[in-house]
């Protein structure tokens, strides 16, 4: 049993520090994706307004050059068409420009990206596929590691036979009672 305690030590210590970048990155990430619900982890809405010249009430057609000149955007347009009678609605990558026809008022809604959280969460989430995959499983077989080894490390009434395993126990069957309670009550 020293044998083992003294590899898992030795695999605990040097995968440990290997893990704990990954895990911050995961850690921060997995909160802001958790609240989805409540927020855009990786895009924050903005919402702004100014006037252009009012282009008239002529045909999309004619009167959308003369609104796409004066909003000199810097992104490409996909698509322009008549949201309302007196509304000209662009499409951008970003969102929606709406353009009041009467008035000359412009009020454009834009998703912008989070600095570096949206990075993050394209990695937590595994949008880019490929060796990042590979990556994460070998961070998921690390995570395994640690914590098999953890179990070793400690022994006597702080260990697996103590108040450790009580934890360990706590630990398994939270997920599984939230499971079992959402998925068959």
């Amino acid at each position: 049993m020293g044998r083992l305690r003294k590899v898992c030590r030795f695999l605990h210590r040097e995968l440990g520090f290997l893990a704990v970048g990954m895990t911050l990155v995961y850690a921060v990430s997995g909160v802001a994706v958790n609240h989805n619900a409540d927020w855009n982890p990786s895009y924050e809405r903005a919402v702004t307004t100014w006037k252009i010249t009012s282009p008239g009430h002529g045909p999309t057609e004619e009167i959308a050059p003369a609104i796409l000149a004066q909003l000199d955007l810097d992104e490409p347009v996909r698509n322009v068409w008549r949201a309302t009678p007196n509304t000209v609605r662009v499409i951008v990558p970003s969102g929606t420009i709406d353009v009041d026809l009467l008035t000359g008022r412009v009020r454009a809604d834009r998703l912008r990206p989070r600095p570096l959280l949206r990075e993050l969460n394209f990695l937590h989430l595994n949008h880019s596929k490929g060796a990042w995959t590979w990556i994460a499983d070998a961070y998921a077989l690390i995570l395994v590691i640690l914590a098999l080894s953890g179990i070793v490390l400690v022994k006597g009434r702080l260990g697996l036979a103590g108040r450790g395993g009580v934890w360990l126990a706590a630990g398994v069957l939270l997920p599984v009672v939230w499971a079992a309670v959402n998925l068959y009550l």
